[in-house]
C-alpha cells in the first residue's frame, strides 16, 4: 500500500496515509503492526519517514504509530498556524484522544522530545513505558551541549533574525538539504534516494513555515517564554518511576552524551543506557538495527 506521497515512490516508505481532521487542519500518520503502541514523534525538518526502517523492524510486534506534526510530512501546512512547541504539543494529544490510544510507549527525538514530553508528563495515566533518543527535556547547562558545527548558537541567532531565517530555510531549504545529511554519520545512510524522502513533503517556500518556527522556539535568553515550558518538562520528568530506555548517537554535533545523563537523574528508572558509537543525530536513519534490537529487548526484560 502506497502513501499519499502524489505517486512517487519513497525509500521503504509504504504505508496506507491516514488523517486525524484537527480544526486547525489534518494531521497526518501511519500505523502497522499490533501490540504494545509505539508512539513515534519526530522533529524538526523530518517527519514519520524518518521511522519508516523502524516501523518495518518493530511491527511484528508493536502497534507502530508514527505521526506528522501541522506543517511538516503529509500533514497541512496552513498559512499563519500556530506552529509553537505548545501547539504541537497540544495537537500530539488530540490525535491520541482521537485514536483512542492508552498504555501508550513515547519514542521520541530532536524536536519531538520537548512536544512529546511536554504532551507526556501531562497525561502520564496513558503511559507505559518511555523511549528516549538524542533530544532534551530540560533547561540544558552550557556544558551539557556540544556547539559545534551544524547547530551552533550562532547559526541559531541567525536563524532567528528578521529575514536571515526565511532566505536560509525558506527560500534556500538548508536544513533539509544540508542538515539532514550533516546530523547523518554513515554514507550508505543519506544516499540520494533515501534523502529524496526528507526533500518531498517541503517543495517551495510555503511548505517550510512551520521548520522555520521551531529554531525561532529556542530559548536563548531566560527571558524567553519556553523557559518555562522546558522547566515544566524536566518537573514533570523528576523523580518519575516510569521504566524508560534512552539510546543515543554518540556522534551527535548538538546533543551530546552529557543530556543523557541528566534524562538517567531525572528518570531513576531506567534501563542502561544503549550507546551507538557510530550514529549521529538522526540515528533512526543512521542506524535503525540497533534502535530496534534496543526497543525490543527493553519490552522482553522483566
Amino acid at each position: 500500500i502506497m502513501a499519499d506521497t502524489g505517486g512517487i515512490e519513497l525509500d521503504n516508505y509504504n504505508f496506507e496515509s491516514n488523517y486525524v481532521h484537527l480544526p486547525e487542519g489534518r494531521i497526518h500518520y501511519v500505523e502497522a503492526g499490533s501490540g504494545p503502541t509505539l508512539l513515534m514523534i519526530h522533529g524538526n525538518p523530518t517527519w514519520s519517514y524518518l521511522y519508516r526502517h523502524m516501523i518495518h523492524g518493530l511491527k511484528d510486534r508493536f502497534h507502530c504509530v508514527a505521526v506528522d506534526h501541522l506543517g511538516f510530512g503529509l500533514s497541512d501546512k496552513p498559512a499563519g498556524a500556530d506552529y509553537s512547541v505548545l501547539a504541537h504539543s497540544r495537537r500530539l494529544g488530540e490525535v491520541v484522544e482521537a485514536l483512542g490510544l492508552e498504555k501508550v510507549t513515547p519514542v521520541v527525538q530532536d524536536w519531538g522530545g520537548p512536544i512529546g514530553l511536554h504532551w507526556t508528563v501531562q497525561n502520564k495515566d496513558l503511559i507505559e513505558r518511555l523511549v528516549i533518543l538524542n533530544t532534551i527535556g530540560f533547561i540544558p547547562r552550557l556544558r551539557d551541549l556540544s556547539l559545534s558545527r551544524i547547530w551552533a548558537l550562532p547559526l541559531l541567532g541567525f536563524l532567528k533574525a528578521p529575514g536571515l531565517g526565511e532566505l536560509f530555510l525558506q527560500r534556500l531549504n538548508a536544513f533539509v538539504l544540508y542538515g539532514v545529511p550533516g546530523a547523518i554519520h554513515n554514507a550508505e545512510s543519506k544516499t540520494r534516494e533515501r534523502m529524496k524522502g526528507y526533500r518531498h513533503p517541503f517543495p517551495d517556500y510555503a511548505s517550510r513555515a512551520a521548520m522555520l518556527e521551531l529554531p525561532r522556539e529556542i530559548p536563548l535568553s531566560p527571558w524567553h517564554p519556553n523557559i518555562r515550558l522546558f522547566r515544566e518538562i524536566g518537573a514533570g520528568l523528576k523523580d518519575w518511576d516510569v521504566r524508560t530506555q534512552l539510546i543515543w548517537g554518540l556522534r551527535d554535533p548538538a546533543f551530546n552524551i552529557a543530556l543523557a545523563r541528566r534524562f538517567e537523574q531525572l528518570l531513576p528508572n531506567h534501563a542502561p543506557t544503549i550507546e551507538i558509537p557510530n550514529a549521529s543525530h538522526f540515528l533512526q536513519e543512521d542506524t535503525p538495527e540497533p534502535i530496534i534490537e534496543a526497543i525490543r529487548g527493553f519490552f522482553e526484560a522483566a
